[in-house]
């Protein structure tokens, strides 16, 4: 007897993007991590050049452009994100890079939820855990704009 799962094929043949995607947020974490430490270590803040944040900063730009037809709060988040990075801003290049983390994140499942046909979509076997992990970075992208007490 077998403890094969029916999976539906049109899940099956989103596989490869759903590999890439869960991926994604493996780099991050890596690149969050790492910048972390630095600041740990030394107590200051990274250099604009540091090769984790700029890896975060281009795969917040580059996820972002593959996101279409965000919903509201989503979009303004991602404004608020654009306005943060750009170069007047006071944000300090850690925060910077934490906000493009949690974004990136954020919108790497919310492009997985986007690509599951809509019947599925209500199957919590199918989407709870995935729904859950967009909603908690949803919260952690909208946090740090919550607490600058700021509108996005």
């Amino acid at each position: 007897m077998h403890n094969d799962k029916f999976i539906d094929p049109r899940l099956q043949e989103k596989e490869a993007l759903f590999q890439q995607l869960h991926m994604a947020s493996f780099d991050v974490i890596m690149h969050i991590n790492a910048i972390q430490e630095i600041v740990k270590v030394t107590s200051q803040d990274i250099l604009p050049t540091n090769e984790h944040y700029v890896d975060l900063v281009r795969s917040f730009k580059i996820t972002l452009a593959m996101c279409t037809q965000l919903e509201p709060e989503i979009n303004s988040l991602a404004q608020a994100t654009q306005k943060i990075m750009s170069e007047d801003s006071k944000v300090a290049y850690a925060s910077q890079a934490q906000i493009c983390a949690a974004a990136v994140n954020c919108l790497n499942h919310w492009r997985i939820l986007k690509q599951i046909p809509e019947d599925l979509l209500k199957v919590d076997e199918v989407t709870a855990t995935l729904k859950q992990r967009f909603t908690q970075h949803l919260a952690m992208w909208d946090g740090y704009f919550a607490s600058q007490q700021s509108t996005h």
